[in-house]
């Protein structure tokens, strides 16, 4: 009667042992876990307590990647002791720029000096510090903003929307979702308070537990997860007015509005400039992020819509995933956002 028990933990067992071995051949991905990195996921985030997760202190990568377009290119990417892309002068005398975001941010499809941000950084004569976390909402994204900004003193933060900042501060819409859910524990501001949810709305024991400890069923969960996303509705498709989602889309716009306020107070008199990237069907998600950044009197940088930017120069602009940007990309995004900054004098660099 337990052959067939057997039968599935010795299958499970050689499958765990083998996935494994190939992230060890391939990524060098140590074969044990310390319960503090997503069991094979992205090496560039560690688990954290407070932040959900954090992009991965002391990380590198040199090798290469491809663009969408499946071109090769040289890679050399870093994150710091604080888990920074990039970390400027505390002491410098030139502007200070504090740039925070999520994926579009962190931005490991380039090499450091490729970076957006790398743009500004030459463009503007400016230091720089870049922080981004794949994945991270707004809420997060405040903790990094409240935990280093009396450390670097910015003379501007620059704040890199997602157009899907407005699911992943719902739990109620990520639970939802098939496409912007990465199935980990991340902080929520409900009722006005932290708390700590793993958005699903099953199998939520046994993810908790793959998190950390299996990633063969860490794969198997994203193996269905994907699927889902290709073959069922999700909820993205019906926030817009009307539809049945639009109560929870409101109330995620309303807890946005409360963190962005939060952002503003913390940066006192420092100017807060903004921008959004979004793609096609994301239009009202968008237009609240915009209306949530004017009243609380960001400097609207322009919104970048992202795989299109290139269309002039008939460009690939995109990486391999086919949504973060290559160099090009990179490149047109900077210039973009550093002659938006000259055009407001937001740093005494005015035309």
């Amino acid at each position: 009667m337990l052959l067939p028990f057997a039968s599935v933990l010795f299958v499970l067992f050689v499958g765990e042992a083998a996935v494994r071995l190939w992230h060890f051949w391939r990524w060098n991905m140590p074969l044990l876990d310390d319960g503090r990195r997503q069991a094979g996921g992205p090496r560039e985030i560690t688990l954290d307590h407070e932040l959900g997760w954090r992009s991965t202190e002391n990380y590198r990568f040199n090798g290469t990647k491809r663009d969408a377009a499946g071109t090769e290119y040289a890679a050399q990417i870093s994150q710091d002791e604080k888990g920074f892309r990039m970390f400027g002068d505390t002491k410098s005398e030139k502007p200070k720029v504090f740039v925070i975001g999520d994926s579009f941010t962190q931005s490991t499809a380039v090499s450091d000096d490729k970076t957006y941000y790398a743009i500004l950084k030459k463009e503007l004569d400016v230091d720089v510090f870049a922080y981004g976390g794949g994945g991270y909402g707004s809420l997060q994204e405040f903790m990094i903003l409240d935990r280093y900004f009396d450390l670097i003193k910015p003379d501007l933060v620059l704040w890199q929307f997602a157009a899907n900042d407005i699911i992943n501060n719902s739990p109620t819409l990520e639970k939802a979702s098939n496409l912007n859910n990465n199935g980990l524990v991340r902080p929520y501001l409900v009722d006005g308070k932290i708390q700590y949810i793993l958005a699903r709305e099953r199998t939520a024991n046994p993810r908790l537990f793959a998190l950390k400890y299996c990633r063969l069923c860490y794969m198997l969960f994203n193996r269905i997860d994907r699927l889902r996303a290709a073959s069922a509705a999700t909820v993205e498709t019906e926030t817009s007015a009307g539809k049945s989602a639009h109560r929870a889309f409101l109330n995620s716009v309303e807890i946005t509005d409360t963190i962005m306020g939060k952002v503003a107070a913390r940066a006192g008199t420092v100017p807060v400039a903004s921008f959004i990237v979004y793609g096609p069907g994301y239009e009202e998600y968008q237009e609240a992020l915009a209306q949530v950044s004017r009243k609380h009197g960001f400097v609207s940088l322009p919104d970048i819509k992202k795989g299109t930017l290139g269309a002039k120069e008939k460009k690939t602009v995109l990486a391999a995933d086919g949504s973060h940007w290559n160099n090009e990309g990179h490149r047109l995004v900077g210039k973009t956002l550093a002659d938006a900054i000259r055009s407001a004098c937001l740093l005494h660099t005015c035309p």
